[in-house]
């Protein structure tokens, strides 16, 4: 015996690299403004940060999206763009499952 036991463990250790996360979610952005610039249309103050808390499956699944703070100050909104947050796909990948917050800057185009 005493084969290596390292492929095994592999897994258990590091969760998704911050640049593979950004890399996704900036292919995201346009879907999350299209909803954003929606609600500005019938509100068009609407600005500010938007956190949330999100856990990603190794499947590259979100299984949860929890608003940790907003300064949009529209729950309709709110939901929607955790709803879309929702439906994005990281892709699967051999790593731990992820939880992280991240945070959206909405602003009116200039």
């Amino acid at each position: 015996g005493g084969g290596n036991t390292a492929s095994a463990r592999k897994a258990s250790g590091a969760g998704r690299s911050e640049e593979s996360i950004r890399k996704v979610m900036d292919r995201s952005k346009g879907s999350m403004y299209a909803v954003y610039n929606r609600a500005l249309r019938s509100n068009p103050n609407l600005r500010g940060t938007l956190t949330v808390r999100m856990v990603i499956e190794p499947s590259g699944k979100v299984t949860s999206v929890k608003l940790i703070s907003s300064e949009l100050d529209d729950t309709m909104l709110e939901q929607k763009l955790l709803a879309r947050i929702k439906m994005i796909s990281f892709g699967a990948e051999d790593v731990a499952r992820t939880t992280l917050n991240y945070s959206f800057d909405f602003l009116p185009y200039q």
